[in-house]
């Protein structure tokens, strides 16, 4: 009986992937809901531990408060970059009132080292649901480039939904380089005059990629962000020395 090893197939193409060519805008709000729970119940589990009940009561109706303030920032130059999805930016703008009033309460350092906490919790969670697994992008004939298209029809839809804009530093068969010039998530933080609310996405790339890159023997460097005052997020993935 002839039989095909689904692992290591080669039936498989880049584009049959899970999520291959679509945006964060359309990925992130349709997660799982069992995904969402569980995200939502260790971010939880964090904040009481540093809050307790009666501060996270309190940050939360702080955070409606400033969720309410925040929605009159005018973000009409967010939505002039093509971001129509009005889903996403009542998310983006929910996660930076959560952000602010967690610093109103414990100042911005220290709700910066609780939302990195958060993250490393849930950022393995949310991207293992969003991104093809390890195992399916071995299967391909080269994992390396299987990425490199994935990564590259990611970030073409990202553009084309007003999410981010970015340069081709470097298109080889050794390493793949982007300069991300805007970034929704960094812009609309920016616009409600806390773009530190952002820094812990750019923190979640940093806990999720190394790990989920290392069996495919690809290096994740980034050395500065739009988020922490850099002039762009300067993403590279490169193979390892020895790796083919």
């Amino acid at each position: 009986m002839e039989t095909h090893n689904l692992s290591k197939g080669k039936e498989m193409r880049v584009e049959e992937l899970k999520n291959y060519g679509k945006p964060y805008s359309e990925t992130m709000i349709s997660l799982p809901q069992p995904v969402q729970k569980l995200i939502k119940k260790e971010s939880s589990r964090v904040v009481r531990r540093h809050l307790g009940i009666l501060g996270s009561l309190r940050l939360l109706i702080l955070a409606r408060r400033e969720r309410n303030r925040l929605k009159e920032v005018d973000l009409t130059s967010v939505r002039e970059k093509g971001l129509t999805s009005e889903l996403f930016i009542d998310r983006t703008i929910q996660n930076t009132a959560l952000f602010s009033a967690l610093a109103h309460i414990v100042g911005i350092e220290r709700a910066g080292a609780i939302y990195y906490e958060i993250m490393d919790k849930v950022s393995k969670l949310m991207n293992e649901a969003i991104l093809p697994s390890v195992g399916e992008l071995q299967g391909m004939e080269s994992d390396f480039k299987a990425f490199r298209d994935y990564l590259m029809a990611f970030f073409v839809a990202e553009k084309d939904a007003g999410l981010h804009d970015f340069e081709v530093a470097e298109d080889s068969e050794r390493a793949v380089a982007l300069n991300v010039t805007y970034c929704a998530f960094c812009e609309i933080p920016r616009l409600c005059g806390i773009v530190e609310a952002c820094d812990p996405s750019c923190y979640s790339d940093e806990v999720f990629f190394p790990g989920y890159l290392e069996p495919l023997g690809i290096r994740f460097v980034r050395t500065k962000t739009l988020a922490r005052g850099g002039d762009c997020c300067d993403f590279r993935f490169e193979k390892k020395e020895g790796e083919a």
